[in-house]
C-alpha cells in the first residue's frame, strides 16, 4: 500500500495493506484490521506506555473533531486542556518548547547534516515525530515521513503541517516495528526518542534496517547525569537522584513519572556500535536564539551561558558528562550486511 508515495506494510507479518473501508485498512496476509483517524493509519504493535490504545484513539478522535477550530498554538493549548495528567506548570513548559521547536529543528538539521556530510539525501523518516517540527524544517528532502507511537500527538503534528502548508504522511507505529521495507530512507531522525522506547536495541535495529546502505541516523537524547532541569520533570540534577524520589515529586505535582532509560555519552556510543552503526560522532548542540526567547529570563540566561561554555575545550568536555543534551550522527554499516551474507553463503 502506498500512502502519499510511501510504501507501507503490515508491521506484524509484512503483508500487503489495502483499504477495507474509508476509516480502516486491512492486511491481506494475516487479516489484521487497522483503523485510520484523520488520514493517519494506526499500525502499532503495542501501545504507548502512558495510555491504552483505545483511550489514545478516543483522544485522537476528539482532537480530530476540533481540528479546524484553532490555529496551531491554540490547538496545543486545547490538547493540554483535555489532558488532565499533565500538571499546569509542565503544560506551560512543554507548550513553550513546542512553539520554539520549529526554529530549533532547522538549526539542528543543519548541524546534523554538517557532521554527517555525505552528499545530498532524498528521503527522511522521523521517529517519534510528535508535533512534526523536524518534518516542517526538512524542506530539502523530497520525501518526508513521520512516525509516532501516540496517535493523539500525530493529530497535533498534522495541525502543524497544515499550518505550514505541507501535506506529509504521518503513521502511528512503534520504533520497534516500523511498517517500511528495508533500505527505504536516506536519513532517520530520532529526537528525544531513544530514551523512551521499550527496547532500545530493537528500535535501533529497525532504524538501521529501513536506512539505505550508507544512510545516516540523526539522534538527540538528554544526558543521564545532567545537572540542569529535567526536560520532563523539571527536577534539577534528576539523574543523580533516586528514581523513587523524582517520581514522588512528579506525582505530588499531579503528573505521571516518565518511563525511560537515559543514556550517558559512553552508553550511547556502545549502543550505536553494538547495533551495527559505524562512524559514530557525538557532539553537543547549540541553543538557537529563537528557542531561548521562548523561555523564562533565568532559563534563557542559562542557555546563553551554556553556549558560552561550549567555546572552551575543558568546559565543553565536562558538558559531555553533565550537560543537558547529546547529539549523535552514525552510519548504517554496510560491512555488517557483507559479513552476514558471507556467513550465510558459507552455511549453504
Amino acid at each position: 500500500m502506498n500512502l502519499n508515495g510511501v510504501k507501507i506494510w503490515c508491521p506484524h507479518c509484512r503483508g500487503e495493506l489495502g483499504w477495507s473501508r474509508h476509516d480502516e485498512i486491512r492486511c491481506s496476509g494475516c487479516g489484521r484490521a487497522y483503523p485510520v483517524i484523520l488520514g493517519i493509519p494506526d499500525l502499532r504493535i503495542f501501545s504507548d506506555p502512558y495510555i491504552g490504545v483505545e483511550e489514545d484513539r478516543a483522544k485522537a478522535r476528539l482532537l480530530a473533531e476540533r481540528f479546524d477550530d484553532f490555529d496551531f498554538e491554540r490547538f496545543v493549548h486545547f490538547y493540554y486542556s483535555v489532558t488532565s495528567v499533565v500538571p499546569a506548570q509542565h503544560a506551560r513548559q512543554y507548550t513553550r518548547g513546542l512553539l520554539a521547536a520549529a526554529s530549533r529543528a532547522e538549526d539542528w538539521l543543519r548541524s546534523w547534516e554538517a557532521v554527517g556530510h555525505n552528499g545530498p539525501a532524498d528521503s527522511l523518516l522521523e521517529i517519534g515525530c510528535g508535533t512534526a517540527p523536524v518534518l516542517v524544517a526538512a524542506k530539502g528532502y523530497r520525501r518526508r515521513v513521520g512516525v509516532d507511537i501516540a496517535m493523539r500527538w500525530l493529530i497535533v503534528g498534522k495541525k502543524r503541517l497544515a499550518a505550514a502548508g505541507v501535506d506529509l504522511p504521518l503513521i502511528c507505529a512503534c520504533a520497534e516495528g516500523l511498517p517500511f521495507a528495508e533500505a527505504s530512507f536516506d536519513r532517520v531522525v530520532a529526537d528525544s526518542v531513544i530514551e523512551h522506547v521499550h527496547d532500545q536495541r530493537r528500535a535501533l535495529a529497525e532504524i538501521r534496517r529501513v536506512l539505505r546502505p550508507g544512510g545516516r541516523i540523526f539522534l538527540a537524547t538528554p544526558i543521564r547525569l545532567s545537572l540542569g532541569p529535567d526536560p520532563q520533570t523539571g527536577v534539577w540534577a534528576g539523574g543523580w537522584l533516586p528514581k523513587s524520589w523524582t517520581d514522588s515529586v512528579v506525582r505530588r505535582q499531579g503528573g505521571i513519572p516518565p518511563i525511560r532509560r537515559l543514556l550517558t555519552i559512553f552508553s550511547l556510543r556502545r549502543l550505536l556500535l553494538s547495533t551495527g552503526f559505524c562512524g559514530v560522532r557525538i557532539f553537543l548542540p547549540r541553543v538557537p536564539p529563537k528557542q531561548r526567547a521562548q523561555f523564562s529570563p533565568m532559563i534563557s540566561f542559562l542557555m546563553a551561558a551554556y553556549d558560552l561554555v561550549l567555546r572552551f575545550p575543558l568546559s565543553r568536555y565536562m558538558l559531555y558528562l553533565i550537560g543537558p543534551l547529546l547529539h549523535a550522527v552514525a552510519i548504517r554499516n554496510e560491512q555488517v550486511e557483507r559479513s552476514s551474507e558471507r556467513s550465510a553463503a558459507a552455511t549453504i
